[in-house]
């Protein structure tokens, strides 16, 4: 049976459009979630400001907006990213996002080495 000019095309835009999860593109969003999970902490805390004005208004109206929107925003733009991972470009981006956030959680993981040997336990 001969497949038509249209099933032809949609078969080649499903292979193009495949989501593919490269090893970067997992750590972003495991990164990505810890670097939510912190921020959280902090500020719950009270020890951290969210500097982000978008990202400060999700979180005065509820910590779950602030997450929810943090992981929305992100996995958004790695979607976008990682269905066009044919361009050098984007597997770029992919590989710096998930550079940056690494060493957004080793400041994360800093600062609360700092906080944990400062804090008053008692004292």
């Amino acid at each position: 049976m001969a497949a038509t000019a249209n099933e032809v095309q949609a078969e080649g835009w499903a292979q193009q459009a495949s989501f593919y999860t490269s090893p970067a593109s997992v750590a972003l969003l495991m990164l990505n979630l810890l670097d939510g999970l912190f921020t959280l902490l902090f500020l719950q805390l009270g020890v951290a400001e969210e500097l982000n004005p978008v990202m400060r208004v999700a979180y005065e109206q509820s910590p779950l907006l602030f997450m929810f929107s943090k992981l929305l925003i992100v996995n958004a733009g790695l979607c976008l990213l990682c269905l066009h991972r044919r361009l050098k470009a984007s597997r770029l981006a992919i590989r710096a996002g998930a550079v940056v956030y690494a060493i957004i959680v080793v400041y994360h993981l800093a600062f609360l080495t700092h906080l944990v040997s400062h804090w008053p336990f008692g004292a």
